[in-house]
This record gives C-alpha cells, sequence and structure tokens, in this order.
C-alpha cells in the first residue's frame, strides 16, 4: 500500500537554527553545494512541499523554510511588515545554513517574499522562480487593504485550524485527491494568528512590482491555468509587464500547483537550472 503525503512528510524533521536570537525552523533533503530554497504561501508551511524535498533531492539539496510566525519559527519584530523583513530573515538562514547561492522558490505570498529576496540578495541567488504569485494589494484603496488584512486571521481565530483547512482546502487544489486534502489540513494546523496576521499584513500591504524590476537575477513565473486564487491571467499580465522572457503555465493545476502537478513542476525546476548551466 503506497503511503500518503503525510506519512512521507514524516521522512523529513522540522530543524531549527537561531537567527540574531530568533528561532528559524525548515526541513531539509538532499547534500551538496547546490541549494533549492523553498518559500511557500500565506497558508502553508514548510511541510507542503514534502512532493519537492523528495523528488528533487536527488538534484539538489533542498531547503523549506516555515516563514516567521509559522510552525515553530518566531514571528518578525514588526507587526507591519514588507516583504523586505522576510527577506532579511531568510537572508540569516543562508547565512547559518552556509548557503551562497541558491536556486529560490517562491510560491503565492512567499513569490513576494522571494523576489525581495533575490533584489536586495542577488548574490545569493542562482535563479529566481515564482509560481501562483500573489502579487499584494499596494496599489488597492484602503478599504480593500483593510478586508484582505483582516479575512484570513479572522477566519482562524473563528474557525480554527481545522475549519479553515475544510473551508479553504478545497479551493487550493483543482485535483482535490483525498491526500492532498489531508495534507493542507495538517500543515494548517501548524499555523500561528501572530504570524499569519503578519503575513496578512504583507498581502494588504505590499506590491510584488516594487522587487521585480531590474532585477539581476534570472527570473521564471508559473501559474496554474485552473488557479481560481491568483488567476493566471493576472499572471500573466505582470509577466507582460515586467518583461520575464521564462513563463510557464500548468494545466490541471490549482493554485497549489506544485502539489497538483508536483512531477511537471519539479520537471521546471531541473529544466531551468539545466537552462542556465548551458548559458
Amino acid at each position: 500500500m503506497m503511503m500518503t503525503l503525510v506519512e512521507r512528510l514524516q521522512k523529513f524533521s522540522v530543524k531549527s537554527v537561531d537567527i540574531d536570537g530568533q528561532t528559524q525552523t525548515y526541513r531539509e533533503a538532499g547534500t551538496g553545494d547546490q541549494y533549492l530554497v523553498l518559500l511557500h504561501g500565506i497558508s502553508s508551511g514548510s511541510g507542503s512541499w514534502v512532493n519537492q524535498l523528495e523528488a528533487l533531492s536527488h538534484h539538489f539539496h533542498v531547503i523549506a523554510w516555515d516563514a516567521p510566525g509559522y510552525g515553530a519559527s518566531d514571528a518578525l519584530t514588526t507587526l507591519t511588515p514588507n516583504a523586505e523583513h522576510y527577506a532579511q530573515r531568510l537572508a540569516g538562514l543562508f547565512q547559518q545554513l552556509g548557503i551562497q547561492k541558491a536556486i529560490v522558490v517562491g510560491h503565492s505570498l512567499g513569490a513576494l517574499q522571494a523576489s525581495a529576496f533575490a533584489r536586495n540578495y542577488p548574490e545569493h541567488v542562482e535563479i529566481l522562480m515564482i509560481a501562483n504569485v500573489a502579487q499584494g494589494y499596494q496599489r488597492f484603496p484602503a478599504v480593500k487593504q483593510a478586508e484582505i488584512y483582516q479575512k484570513r486571521p479572522k477566519m482562524l481565530a473563528e474557525l480554527g485550524h481545522q475549519g479553515l483547512a475544510q473551508s479553504r482546502g478545497p479551493h487550493l487544489t483543482y485535483l482535490k485527491k483525498p491526500e492532498t486534502l489531508e495534507l493542507i489540513e495538517q500543515v494548517m494546523q501548524n499555523l500561528n494568528l501572530g504570524g499569519f496576521t503578519q503575513a496578512s499584513y504583507l498581502l494588504a500591504h505590499d506590491e510584488i512590482r516594487n522587487y521585480l524590476t531590474d532585477l539581476a537575477v534570472p527570473c521564471f513565473v508559473i501559474a496554474g491555468l485552473c488557479d481560481s486564487i491568483t488567476p493566471p491571467q493576472g499572471i500573466a499580465d505582470l509577466v507582460r509587464e515586467i518583461d520575464c522572457q521564462n513563463y510557464i503555465e500548468i494545466s490541471e493545476a490549482g493554485h497549489l500547483s506544485y502539489v497538483d502537478q508536483a512531477e511537471l513542476f519539479n520537471d521546471i525546476i531541473v529544466s531551468a537550472k539545466q537552462q542556465q548551466n548551458e548559458r
């Protein structure tokens, strides 16, 4: 009998380092100096990357972090963070783990954090890959920003972890496989209201375009054609605006494209690395 995603996740224990007195947690797979660093979205955590930890460890030294305020990672010290605050914590993780350079993959809100890291620390980024991009609401009216800021923390406070997973989980995946929904519920158990609220502030008040102009590193953008949360049309518009030459759409993939179509998603990462080697 095949193991479920949740069962397979048990192979990748949570590790931690100290960054300026703050605990930062992550999961790790593989060895060597070719690093792949994975940043999850707003309602997720390091455990959502189980397929990548498993399969891509044959190609890379894989690190999947729990963003500040997620899992056992200490929250940021500001209640009003922008993406640069998350980038600073990520830079600390690179330093603690001795990572000189990595392919950095950011999913959803993690795309905003990854873009800020690539903009501010290009010497540490071999390739920036952003998927199912949450673009941020900085350009929107204050009423919309307030709505975005309050929405998810309010749901967690009112519904609890299981209720939030049952309410939001089915919207995150197109295929809606039972083992995927089980993984989503498992990962959401590690959400903390404080970190969730900080991340919601980031989403409401920052903007990915602040970090994607004049990038000094190669950039790949991935969209899920069946993503109802960050629809592909909006991502395609962003790609045209920033003049990105590497845009990939994944069919039969919802918001969690790297879970819905893990094998294809993994192939895109490996191919991007091969392309970079050939240049």
